[in-house]
């Protein structure tokens, strides 16, 4: 076993303000920046409200953003309401990807970030999902994430 722990996600990104915009939306703050040169490129890291830093946009001369969909696993945000986190972000000109979905105990509602990355909102008592019998198979509430 490796002794380590998750500390952030980072994504390329083709916009930076746009980007900075977006996640600002979720309460992302940046706590740093780093400009870099050989290649140009720019990291900017943020934190949510709790100072931990979980967030790195990357933007200049870097690889491309990679195309999100599909193979791509969202970002996860747990907020308090579903359906008024999806109200705001179509107000700010987002488009919303999957509707807000009750499964069970939790409500999810999924967007794109400007670079197309899939962000699932979530909310509810995501530890109150149980298992089912072992070897049943249940149909996915959103299976159109999965195609493309």
């Amino acid at each position: 076993m490796i002794n380590g722990q998750f500390t952030h996600f980072k994504l390329i990104v083709r916009d930076l303000e746009r980007s900075l915009a977006f996640y600002a939306l979720f309460g992302q703050k940046v706590s740093a920046v780093l400009d870099f040169i050989d290649p140009a490129a720019t990291e900017v890291m943020l934190e949510n409200s709790a100072g931990e830093r979980t967030l790195v946009l990357l933007h200049g001369e870097v690889l491309p953003p990679p195309a999100p969909i599909p193979g791509y696993a969202p970002l996860v945000y747990a907020v308090d309401d579903v359906h008024a986190a999806a109200s705001q972000l179509e107000s700010a000109g987002y488009e919303l990807k999957v509707e807000p979905t009750e499964f069970g105990p939790v409500t999810v509602a999924m967007v794109a970030d400007p670079d197309g990355y899939l962000v699932e909102l979530v909310a509810g008592d995501a530890d109150a999902v149980q298992s089912p019998p072992p070897g049943t198979k249940i149909p996915h509430p959103m299976p159109q994430i999965h195609h493309a």
